[in-house]
Order: structure tokens, then C-alpha cells, then sequence
């Protein structure tokens, strides 16, 4: 099983849709894929056509109970799409730091949760919320890998630093955890020139953990509003074959080093 945590602390880059739509690509390809909605504003919950409001029980009560009597497993929805699932989230959420201060070792409470999973699944993506807080920090430890999701626009880069320095302070502490994250560029208008010099700039940044670009696509933004993923709203848009693209991308990466015994890292064309 893959621990993945996709995250940028700046909103609007496409967090949400590249969890929920790299989770159907996944689910398309015969993998078991559970989304962890760990935003409070339940957007991928929504994204998935749930209502975050009709939740009594969310990941954030596993997370706040100090007893831990509230079972990761008990909060798993079944999706429609066959392989996909989702732990769902809402505004319960917005206190979690709050709620969380006292706890013992309370930036690990994701990561010993997913260890109390009882289905065997093959990614677990978790959406991270737009800030870099316990509920991020959790989200880090919880994951083998990060996804730093990019906006192909001015100033994009400058948020990178931020999650830099945080990513150093998690996991310096933990040296089992070498991570170095990958970049995904989102919302690339390969026609301007504006995007394409930005392109250039994640390329040398992330170099080699680079996937290809998610194009900007209107489809991908109608999808969101229907509450579909991008594989069951058109499955034959160009939104759909770039996260087809990016699936396959991700497998090829996990595959690899099952043959080989160790962490690869690749540079996606």
C-alpha cells in the first residue's frame, strides 16, 4: 500500500481534482484507491457526489478521539466507480488544531490510523488542506510519497519554498523517511507563453521528480461541479487522458521499486 499526500498550501492549484481524479485513473487501472479527504471544507468529498453535511462521523473523529475507539475502518464510503472509496470530511474539521493540541504525539495520528487499515489497498491518496498546519503535518508523516501540485502561473514557485522548509522540518526527524517530493503541474495552457516559461521553471525545480502536465481543461472544472470525477463525466476529454497519463505515470514509479527493492525516482517527459 502507497501512502500519497497531495498538497500545496496556496488554494485553487488543483489539490482536490488531482486527488479524486488520480484516485479514478488508479481505480480505472484495477488498483484499490482510498481517498482521505482531509480538508475541512470537504471539497473532495464533494467532488466524489457526497454531501459533506450528511457525515455524522468523518476522519476528523478519528482523529480528535483520545482513545482512539473511533475505527478508521467504520468511516470508509464505497464509491460507485468499482475499486474506489473515500473517507469523507467536513467542517467538524476547521477546530482540528485546536481539538489536537493536547493529544500525545499529535502529528501521527493519521499515520497510526491508516495503519489500522483492514482493507488491503493499493494507494491511499490523502487531500491535503490549503494551509501547513497539524492536519498537513499529519498528512506528511502519514506518507510515503508527496505530491506538490503546481499552477503553471506567475508567482506559482513561490509558495514551493514554504513547503520546502516544512517538509525538511518533518521529516529531518524521522530518518526513515528520505522524501523528496514530486512536482505536478496543473492548469498548463501550453498556447501562452507565460505558462510554458513556468513549466520550464518546475521542470528545473522538482528535476527528476517531475510528472507530466494536467492541461487545463474545462471539462476537468465541469466534472467538479456535477460531483464526478473526470472518468465517468467524459472519459474520452483531454482532461481524462492527462490523469490516465498521470496514473500510469505513478504505477510505473511503485512498480519499479518492487522490482528493484528501493525508492525511484523518474523524469516523465
Amino acid at each position: 500500500m502507497k501512502v500519497i499526500a497531495i498538497a500545496n498550501h496556496k488554494g485553487g492549484v488543483g489539490k482536490t481534482t488531482t486527488a479524486v481524479n488520480l484516485a479514478a485513473s488508479l481505480a480505472e487501472k484495477g488498483n484499490e484507491v482510498l481517498v482521505i479527504d482531509f480538508d475541512p471544507q470537504g471539497n473532495a468529498t464533494s467532488h466524489l457526489g457526497f454531501s459533506p453535511n450528511d457525515f455524522e462521523t468523518t476522519i476528523n473523529d478519528v482523529l480528535i478521539d483520545p482513545s482512539n475507539r473511533v475505527d478508521i475502518n467504520s468511516v470508509i464510503i464505497e464509491h460507485s466507480t468499482p475499486g474506489l472509496f473515500l473517507i469523507p470530511a467536513n467542517l467538524s474539521m476547521s477546530r482540528a488544531d485546536l481539538s489536537m493540541s493536547a493529544l500525545i504525539e499529535k502529528d501521527h495520528r493519521l499515520r497510526k490510523s491508516i495503519k489500522r487499515l483492514r482493507k488491503n489497498f493499493d494507494f491511499v491518496l490523502i487531500d491535503c488542506p490549503p494551509s501547513l498546519a497539524t492536519l498537513s503535518v499529519n498528512a506528511f508523516f502519514a506518507a510515503d510519497d508527496v505530491i506538490i501540485v503546481v499552477q503553471t502561473q506567475p508567482m506559482a514557485l513561490d509558495a514551493i519554498r514554504m513547503i520546502d522548509e516544512t517538509l525538511f522540518e518533518v521529516y529531518s526527524s524521522r530518518p526513515d523517511f528520505p522524501i523528496v517530493p514530486y512536482g505536478l503541474p496543473t492548469m498548463h495552457d501550453k498556447l501562452t507563453t507565460v505558462s510554458s516559461t513556468v513549466l520550464e521553471a518546475i521542470n528545473r525545480k522538482f528535476h527528476p521528480n517531475v510528472f507530466s502536465p494536467i492541461h487545463s481543461n474545462v471539462k476537468i472544472r465541469e466534472a467538479s461541479g456535477y460531483g464526478k470525477h473526470i472518468v465517468e463525466y467524459d472519459p474520452l476529454c483531454a482532461g481524462a487522458m492527462d490523469y490516465r497519463r498521470l496514473a500510469k505515470e505513478v504505477m510505473a514509479i511503485y512498480e519499479r521499486e518492487k522490482e528493484e527493492g528501493r525508492r525511484y525516482i523518474i523524469r516523465n517527459s
